[in-house]
């Protein structure tokens, strides 16, 4: 506050009576009002300094209550009692503002991003501190088109969700009934095969876990690969390809890779995919042994 000084007296006054007495100076109304805008900016400048103080102070003692409960409840010493200072904490930190506003997801085509809000319980108005990453990762990857999920709590008021979705590979016929399936093997439960007919059919058990190997192999060779319709897995050791024609190439257990090079190779140089085969027989290394159909005449000019 400025300091309010009285007038000097000048040298004519020395003529003056000395009972006379003098009057102290007075602040004009500009004065004081400027004096009352300072006095006020000061007082809302510590207010609002006050409230930020106080959030913090809040937060992190919220952050520090929840984390030693986090130890004692993995310590098996949480009981009902920090069952409730839990609640607690959690209640203040929403009073304060930290509850959800937003919740972006990345990733996602297969799930619409409010029934992921309501898996991982990410509703308006919930607490964030209530949203467990951890289990709300565990819930989405438990989505059988999900195949990872990151979440994250962006404070204060935003859930961030990252989702990696499976793609469909490849079509599995087991026990009569269809199945998508990803590159990996696993089945997408919630996929429709009819919206997949195009995808390559592999039939037996084991075949979804060696798929993606003997897709790889066949783009070598388009020749063979366009001419397969079912890709049979055997015994769970070997596969066999189903031909347009009704034929069936059987493919080795130790080196299909070397069996369909061979068999590439014998195609290009005497066209023996032509032939009317009902088996090609590659299970020897280096060898080839083709079986007419019983019922089928050879004809002109075919022949093993």
């Amino acid at each position: 506050m400025p300091k309010v000084t009285r007038a000097k007296a000048s040298g004519s006054a020395k003529g003056r009576r000395a009972g006379s007495r003098r009057t102290p100076a007075r602040t004009s109304p500009a004065g004081r009002m400027k004096l009352s805008h300072w006095l006020s900016a000061r007082l809302r400048a510590a207010r609002r300094r006050a409230s930020y103080a106080l959030r913090l102070m809040a937060l992190t003692a919220a952050f520090i209550a929840c984390g030693a409960l986090a130890v004692m409840a993995a310590m098996g010493r949480l009981g009902d009692v920090g069952a409730g200072a839990e609640a607690w904490f959690e209640a203040r930190l929403s009073a304060a503002g930290y509850v959800v506003g937003w919740v972006d997801v990345t990733g996602a085509a297969r799930v619409t991003p409010a029934q992921i809000a309501s898996l991982i319980g990410a509703e308006p108005g919930t607490g964030m501190i209530a949203i467990n990453p951890h289990e709300a990762r565990d819930a989405l990857e438990a989505l059988s088109w999900v195949e990872r999920a990151q979440v994250l709590r962006l404070w204060p008021d935003r859930i961030g969700v990252i989702v990696t979705e499976r793609e469909p590979f490849a079509l599995w016929q087991h026990n009569q009934r269809h199945y998508v399936i990803d590159r990996s093997g696993v089945v997408i439960e919630d996929a429709d095969p009819a919206e997949f007919a195009d995808l390559p059919i592999v039939i037996g058990e084991g075949a979804p876990d060696e798929t993606a190997t003997l897709m790889t192999l066949l783009a070598l060779h388009p020749e063979i690969a366009g001419r397969t319709t079912h890709r049979v897995r055997v015994g769970a050791r070997r596969w066999s390809l189903r031909l347009e024609s009704g034929g069936e190439v059987l493919l080795p257990e130790a080196d299909p890779a070397g069996a369909l090079a061979h068999l590439s190779a014998m195609h290009a140089e005497r066209g023996v995919l032509d032939y009317d085969a009902q088996i090609i027989d590659l299970r020897v290394e280096g060898e080839m042994v083709l079986r007419p159909w019983p019922e089928r005449s050879t004809a002109p000019g075919r022949g093993a």
